[in-house]
């Protein structure tokens, strides 16, 4: 059954693959540092670097992320392709971890079974409503299908921008034993300038999981 999850993934890839020969195709790399790697209020790790590259040629976009702790002993490496339709968006995720390390124990990549596919649904209102909503569901390598939805709303302050964000898991999985909040956040986010060609965009988000009653402080720069 997963064969197949898989191979319908990969058929639909195959065919926006085709429709996107013809358009100009644009190039995109980066890196995030952050002070602790937090995902939808679970601390996954301590400061780490964050690179990606990325490929989007019309509403398509195919894209690499990964993440590294500076400790040396977590890795992540997530491959992503993504499509956009109007206000909508929809993605599809392959989150893999590789080795551990230093000692190279673990899993090896190319065993499908050991990676966790993911599928979300994203929808964005208007520049008059600046709120994001967004569903996600593990649909292979999770016999939970664990779920997590996420409701984000930014609002432009002084020069910065202030992201509200709430997220929630509706039933047990790997977030939590059921229907509960776990994410609770404020993000501050603004680009430092240190010259007119030369600007660094930093954030700091505060998150609160009222699941585990855990808070964490978290500072990230982006190049």
């Amino acid at each position: 059954m997963k064969e197949m999850k898989l191979f319908v993934v990969l058929f639909a890839l195959s065919v926006s693959m085709e429709r996107v020969k013809a358009q100009e195709i644009n190039l995109s790399a980066g890196a995030d540092i952050v002070s602790l790697y937090v995902w939808r209020g679970l601390y996954a790790g301590s400061a780490s670097v964050q690179p990606s590259i990325s490929l989007s040629a019309g509403n398509l976009s195919l894209g690499i992320w990964g993440s590294s702790s500076f400790e040396g002993n977590w890795r992540e490496f997530d491959l992503y392709a993504g499509y956009t339709i109007g206000n909508f968006s929809v993605l599809i995720t392959d989150y893999s971890f590789p080795r551990d390390l230093p000692d190279g124990t673990g899993s090896s990549y190319f065993r499908l079974s050991e990676h966790l596919f993911e599928a979300t649904l994203v929808y964005s209102f208007d520049e008059s409503l600046p709120l994001s909503l967004a569903w996600n569901t593990n649909f292979a390598g999770d016999d939970n299908y664990s779920s997590y939805m996420e409701a984000s709303y930014s609002v432009p302050v002084d020069g910065a921008t202030i992201d509200l964000i709430l997220g929630a898991t509706p039933r047990a999985g790997i977030y939590s034993g059921g229907f509960t909040l776990i994410n609770a956040s404020i993000k501050a986010g603004k680009e430092i300038s240190f010259t007119n060609s030369f600007s660094l965009p930093v954030f700091t988000q505060a998150i609160l999981n009222p699941d585990t009653k855990d808070v964490f402080l978290v500072f990230g720069a982006s190049f």
